[in-house]
């Protein structure tokens, strides 16, 4: 190929990907409930033409992940979470980011003694992380257990149809504020491999 012809490659190779048929997605890649999608891994429009507001939602979340405060031991992780985080197909970011939006409008005013949830989890194939993005009323104690919880449920759910030790699941969770500083708090879990749950947890 000749040197400066990589743009007119990439449409090529974009409009082939385009019009490729999706073939059937494996039972085990999905949980009960999960519906299938497919989505060309290489767009041919500019990341955010679809929809500006939902992937700034998604590059303002993975911001907020890497610029978190961090032991010096942390770096290693944060990266491999941030690489985790950053391998959703773009085709996928307006989605995700529409979702973000619109449940963190849904949880911002819950009635009087209740705490509201909205989750989703993405699994892109066997071999490749699962991630799972949840928004909640509230940030406790409680609903900080609560989320690590749904994220090692559906770890280990993964784990009931491929080798767990294998496997990495990392979440986000976003809760609204109310104090003016800032819209919402970002709290980020990750678990790799077999957490060796007992038979009670």
């Amino acid at each position: 190929m000749r040197l400066g012809g990589e743009p007119e490659r990439y449409y090529e190779l974009a409009a082939a990907d385009a019009e490729a048929v999706p073939g059937a997605a494996d039972p085990s890649w999905t949980r009960r409930g999960g519906q299938p999608h497919s989505v060309p891994l290489l767009p041919a429009a500019p990341a955010g033409s679809d929809n500006d507001e939902a992937h700034t939602m998604v590059r303002i979340m993975l911001e907020d992940v890497a610029t978190s405060p961090l032991d010096p031991d942390e770096w290693d992780t944060r990266q491999r979470v941030l690489a985790s985080l950053d391998s959703l197909p773009v085709g996928y970011r307006t989605d995700l980011g529409r979702f973000l939006l619109d449940a963190l409008a849904a949880v911002a005013e819950p009635e009087t003694g209740t705490t509201v949830w909205r989750m989703r989890t993405f699994i892109a194939g066997p071999d490749r992380d699962q991630l799972g993005f949840a928004v909640c009323s509230a940030l406790t104690d409680h609903t900080r257990a609560a989320f690590s919880a749904w994220l090692q449920l559906r770890h280990h759910e993964r784990g009931e149809r491929a080798d767990l030790s294998q496997l990495t699941s990392v979440g986000v969770l976003l809760t609204p504020r109310a104090d003016g500083y800032r819209e919402w708090d970002t709290t980020m879990s990750a678990i790799s491999g077999d957490p060796e749950l007992t038979g009670e947890e």
